[in-house]
């Protein structure tokens, strides 16, 4: 789905529904900009389900008519979100990169940190349980225990890993929004 054929569904209603074939960090900050807010992703793999819900906030209100203004006028929904002046400039955040650090936080939202502990944790117990049915083998034995002991040991801290990767997304979010300019007429009459 193209960007055009996007902004055509978000149309006010109170909840879009997307099927994609890509990775959809576009999209989902295309959709903020428009006033709506990423609640649920359904799928995985090569086709998701992007499900928006319409953020009644004053802000969101606010943003969606101006990416509406500049749509219909420039066609560049991005000005406002992404301006011209700070385009060129190291250190911006891309809608398409504001978009991906949204998945990223809405994924936390639901999960947590217990994916990746878990698998840590059905690491550990299967090579646990590998060394006990590799006893006759000491040294495999003994090199599965110490995958086990690792393993548990990261458990932890791949938990600490991930919430610090959070706080980085929602950082380059607040990024994202504090970057975000609206002309005004003083800006025409100094050009």
């Amino acid at each position: 789905m193209n960007e055009h054929e996007l902004i055509a569904r978000l149309d006010g209603s109170e909840q879009v529904s997307i099927n994609i074939n890509s990775d959809g960090r576009l999209l989902v900050a295309i959709s903020h900009e428009f006033g709506y807010r990423l609640t649920e992703i359904r799928g995985h793999g090569v086709s998701i389900t992007l499900i928006f819900q319409r953020d009644e906030s004053e802000e969101a209100r606010h943003r969606a008519a101006w990416a509406t203004y500049l749509y219909r006028t420039t066609g560049a929904w991005w000005n406002a979100c992404w301006p011209p002046h700070v385009q060129n400039q190291p250190g911006t955040v891309t809608p398409a990169r504001a978009g991906a650090a949204m998945i990223a936080i809405h994924r936390f939202q639901r999960n947590g940190t217990a994916p990746t502990r878990a698998v840590l944790l059905i690491g550990g117990v299967a090579a646990l349980f590998g060394a006990g049915f590799a006893l006759d083998t000491l040294w495999l034995a003994l090199s599965l225990a110490a995958i086990a002991v690792l393993l548990f040991a990261l458990t932890p801290v791949a938990g600490r890993w991930v919430l610090s990767g959070h706080q980085r997304q929602l950082k380059l979010v607040e990024r994202f929004e504090a970057q975000r300019y609206y002309p005004s007429p003083d800006d025409a009459r100094e050009a």
